[in-house]
């Protein structure tokens, strides 16, 4: 029974001291609206907050990518290169050409023969002017009115005698014909060398 009253007083004591606690914190809390502490808080809580911005910090740029070059293109190697079969050919030995010329005697020099001069007909064939003169027209040519003019050539050699008869300028062959056979009717004269002497013949019809 008197453990009871003990443990009664106890909590009680307690009781006391709780409500002596709050009423204590009332009486600060009133004299605190009362001296303005409460306004100080109530400042401080309404004073806007400052930001301040911080600059980024600005990472360094990456290194520059290396460009690998491609890697090689696989060529295909030529292929092999395979000799043609060798063709053996009989070659027969041929002579000693120099050794057979050489052995030939050299062959004598022939001077070139002298040009002919050339001579007036007049003077190497005295008589070519009574025999052209005298020269009878051919009888077919004057038929078919045919005309021209005709130049003989020919050599007169040391002796005399004409060869080497030539038309330097022909006209019909019926002209021609009568022109070299009165030319070789001409008796020349030897002028001590060879001459060329050329003969005019002129056919016209009236």
């Amino acid at each position: 029974m008197d453990f009871a009253l003990d443990r009664q007083q106890q909590y009680s004591n307690k009781s006391i001291a709780s409500i002596g606690v709050t009423v204590l914190l009332h009486l600060l809390i009133g004299y605190a609206l009362i001296t303005g502490l409460a306004r100080d808080v109530i400042n401080v809580i309404s004073k806007p907050i400052e930001t301040r911005i911080i600059e980024e910090i600005k990472l360094p740029p990456p290194p520059p990518q290396v460009k690998t070059p491609p890697p090689p293109k696989f060529v295909k190697p030529p292929p092999a290169y395979v000799p043609p079969p060798e063709v053996q050919v009989n070659v027969q030995p041929q002579p000693n050409v120099i050794a057979a010329i050489s052995s030939a005697p050299p062959e004598p020099y022939v001077p070139p023969a002298p040009t002919p001069a050339v001579a007036k007909v007049g003077l190497a064939c005295p008589d070519s002017t009574r025999i052209r003169q005298s020269l009878e027209y051919p009888r077919q040519a004057l038929q078919n009115n045919i005309s021209g003019n005709v130049l003989v050539q020919f050599v007169v050699g040391t002796n005399g005698q004409s060869h080497d008869f030539s038309l330097v300028r022909s006209a019909h062959p019926i002209l021609n014909k009568a022109a070299l056979d009165a030319a070789q009717r001409f008796n020349c004269v030897g002028q001590g060398r060879e001459v060329v002497v050329q003969v005019p013949f002129e056919f016209k019809v009236e």
